[in-house]
């Protein structure tokens, strides 16, 4: 028993042993997992509910229905969503030496368009993504290739920082996102570069924040700070 993350999915491993059974939950963009008592009042209806021992109940709701609850059987490291996920950020085998060999493997590839690639590195979503380049001074649409050494420890650092930072914020709460207690996540206070399209830069510099499109996804850049 016990609950973990991979990625942007939450483990709940209910049995071990010879035939190891877990539930596999993705929120996607808009989904949220409760943790309250049974019968507890709420505005929107969950989609899947659990009933616990104790008097509680797991609710998972998702308004747009993109997210999901899975059963696994076995190893869940042989979950199609699983096995093809790249190394977790925050682990201690994302080294920086890893991350530089894994950068040269896909020199022409954009930047942020890698970032939010699941399969390169697991859990980093758009508003991260802008965040980290940010901190790094680096443009979003830049090319592993063209990277310097120091632009590439500089993302590196800014991956580990920032998510660090956000997991102690306990997430960014735009919309509809809420923890199981439906506690909203701090943050959003601390973005510097996403949902700030046209406001100062942070650095003092004289640009503005610009919104742009990167890899089909809205992008927020310091056309200054960024190069």
């Amino acid at each position: 028993m016990g609950v973990g993350r991979r990625a942007k999915m939450v483990i709940v491993r209910l049995s071990s042993g010879d035939s190891p059974l877990s539930l596999l939950f993705h929120l996607m963009i808009a989904g949220s997992i409760r943790y309250v008592p049974v019968g507890y009042p709420e505005r929107e209806k969950a989609q899947v509910i659990f009933t616990l021992d104790n008097g509680y109940e797991i609710r998972f709701r998702d308004p747009r229905k993109f997210g999901y609850v899975k059963l696994l059987k076995g190893d869940i490291g042989t979950a199609p969503e699983l096995s093809r996920l790249g190394p977790e950020p925050l682990s201690g085998e994302f080294t920086l030496e890893r991350f530089q060999e894994m950068l040269k493997r896909r020199p022409n590839a954009k930047i942020k368009a890698l970032l939010l690639d699941q399969s390169f590195v697991a859990g980093i979503g758009n508003i991260y993504a802008d965040e980290v380049l940010f901190h790094a001074g680096v443009l979003p649409t830049r090319q592993p290739g063209s990277l310097s050494r120091d632009e590439v420890g500089r993302i590196y650092e800014g991956i580990r920082s920032i998510l660090t930072k956000a997991i102690e914020e306990h997430g960014s709460s735009i919309a509809t996102y809420v923890d199981i207690f439906g506690n909203k996540g701090n943050f959003v206070s601390f973005f510097k570069v996403y949902g700030r399209t046209g406001e100062p830069c942070v650095n003092n510099c004289p640009g503005e924040i610009k919104k742009t499109k990167v890899a089909g996804r809205g992008t927020h850049i310091c056309p200054v700070c960024q190069k």
